[in-house]
């Protein structure tokens, strides 16, 4: 359970140790008080609205329901194996409780709030899996909100340690989504809705400016591959099971 905290504190010391530039930055730690109330800056005081950006937060909120709602899935089949149906009830807390928290969060200048993948993961291989673990990680942020001398040391992690940190996390997601994936039986309609939505996420990242010429609408989906492979996937699914719902509907209005 500890191995990733462990690993980062390791990671940490032998930084300091082989890296001065590390080291210097300490110095601005030094500098910082132990104690203070958190502020808002100026650059959040004259907040503005863009209509520009309507279009692409609407993107980015979709996805981001779609992955919180597969994350909350995910932890209720690796917290409750026995049950055989899904309770959609506390998923649908799960995800009110989510949209009010970025909400919040976004009045108050912070940056948005989400799901974590990697810890439902990390949390299915070390079979921890109880909610006073969430509730005492929250106590705890909330008192570093009032620590900014802690609070600047983390910032201060090392690069190639949090990226090792994001690797061995990344592992546990990668594996978590393989497992939802094919949980269910699979056929061609999944596997073309899949790999599309999968090549198409991915050549944003590999190939930006693959969609220069593209109408700045459609450059709106394609901007980072998660609302991309999101938005596709949901669209494709609808189209690919089209006459599975109309016959669906006919079998409805026949009874």
């Amino acid at each position: 359970m500890y191995c990733l905290l462990i690993g980062m504190l390791s990671g940490w010391i032998v930084a300091l140790i082989l890296i001065p530039e590390y080291s210097h930055n300490l110095i601005s730690v030094k500098n910082s008080p132990l104690f203070a109330f958190p502020s808002i800056g100026r650059e959040f005081r004259r907040i503005t609205f863009d209509f520009k950006m309507i279009i692409p937060f609407i993107v980015i909120a979709i996805s981001g329901s779609l992955k919180s709602f597969g994350n909350l899935l995910a932890a209720q089949k690796i917290s409750e194996p026995n049950l055989k149906k899904v309770d959609f009830t506390p998923i649908r807390k799960g995800l009110l409780a989510d949209g009010f928290s970025t909400a919040l969060a976004g009045l108050l200048g912070g940056m948005a709030v989400d799901t974590s993948s990697s810890n439902i993961g990390l949390a299915g291989a070390t079979k921890v899996v109880s909610r006073w673990i969430s509730v005492c990680a929250g106590v705890i942020f909330v008192i570093l909100a009032f620590l900014p001398k802690i609070s600047t040391a983390l910032t201060y992690l090392p690069r190639p340690v949090l990226g090792a940190s994001f690797v061995f996390a990344g592992c546990f997601m990668i594996i978590t989504g393989l497992r939802e994936m094919f949980s269910e039986e699979w056929n061609q309609r999944k596997t073309f809705v899949v790999g599309i939505s999968l090549f198409f996420g991915l050549s944003t990242a590999f190939l930006p400016g693959l969609y220069a010429r593209a109408p700045r609408f459609i450059q709106t989906f394609f901007t980072d591959p998660l609302p991309t492979t999101t938005i596709l996937a949901v669209i494709l699914n609808q189209i690919v099971n089209l006459d599975i719902v109309f016959e669906k509907l006919i079998k409805k209005y026949k009874h």
